[in-house]
């Protein structure tokens, strides 16, 4: 399954609720901080850089679904 949007690098930390269901991500608490996938179901903690910045395709699941 390929990601259905685009994210530009910009918009990553501001990417939640919706558009993360079109990802196939789902959000697991209020922060962002721990990511599920939709299909698998894999869990996933992006770490944020020293400036608060969410790393480049954090929404992407550790095995490949939604890449």
């Amino acid at each position: 399954m390929q990601a259905t949007a685009s994210v530009s690098r910009d918009d990553e930390r501001r990417v939640f609720g919706a558009q993360m269901a079109r990802l196939g991500v789902r959000l697991l608490n209020k922060y962002g901080r721990v990511l599920q996938c939709e299909a698998c179901e894999a869990t996933w903690c992006p770490q944020p850089a020293a400036d608060g910045s969410l790393p480049r395709g954090f929404w992407r699941c550790p095995n490949r679904c939604n890449w």
